[in-house]
């Protein structure tokens, strides 16, 4: 049996911050890469739409810039749903 995981991701919340501000995706960039982030804005779009693994040390520089508590990272996520796959060995 293998066992499948939806996958669960922040990007929902990484918009709400970031329009919060009252940002564009490319302005949100530019002010993380000058804390010291190296991610890119094609990166940063795929992590807005669940696509890309952030990495921990950009969500600690994210965490800075916003100025908010990890929690706000993951409002309103619910737990993923496990199913298992009895067709896979």
């Amino acid at each position: 049996m293998k066992l499948k995981q939806d996958d669960i991701g922040i990007g929902c919340n990484l918009v709400r911050l970031r329009k919060s501000r009252g940002l564009s995706q490319a302005q949100c960039v530019r002010e993380l890469q000058l804390l010291g982030s190296t991610i890119s804005l094609d990166v940063y779009k795929k992590m807005e739409r669940d696509r890309y693994n952030i990495r921990i040390y950009d969500l600690i520089i994210l965490k800075e810039f916003y100025g908010v508590d990890y929690n706000e990272f993951f409002l309103d996520l619910s737990l993923p749903k496990f199913s298992y796959d009895s067709n896979r060995i």
